[in-house]
């Protein structure tokens, strides 16, 4: 089993991501099997974090998924490996992975 955290962030549109106060959640963690298993729940939760939230600073909701990796395990002088980030906006829902410069919609 290995640890993912999923941060959730929302504003009005990308553009304002970063501008808009208060806009991410306390980080979720979640122990699962795979990668695979890591990316379904944080699809779930982004769609149930969507079905919630509604309104001008929900228009664009993010995602980002990171493995937490073992105590002591340093890659890259980090000790998580991000995979990537569902976004939620006004073109569905967008899985983006982490370094790749294609996005696969759902």
């Amino acid at each position: 089993m290995k640890t993912y955290s999923l941060d959730l962030r929302h504003a009005a549109s990308k553009r304002k991501l970063n501008a808009l106060p208060d806009n991410r959640l306390p980080p979720l963690r979640r122990r699962v099997a795979d990668d695979a298993a890591a990316v379904a729940w944080a699809r779930g939760e982004l769609i149930e974090f969507g079905r919630v939230n509604a309104g001008e600073h929900y228009q664009y909701v993010e995602a980002a998924l990171s493995e937490l990796l073992p105590f002591g395990e340093i890659v890259e002088a980090k000790d998580y490996r991000r995979l990537g980030r569902w976004v939620f906006n006004a073109d569905g829902l967008i899985w983006r992975e982490a370094g790749a410069e294609a996005m696969v919609g759902t």
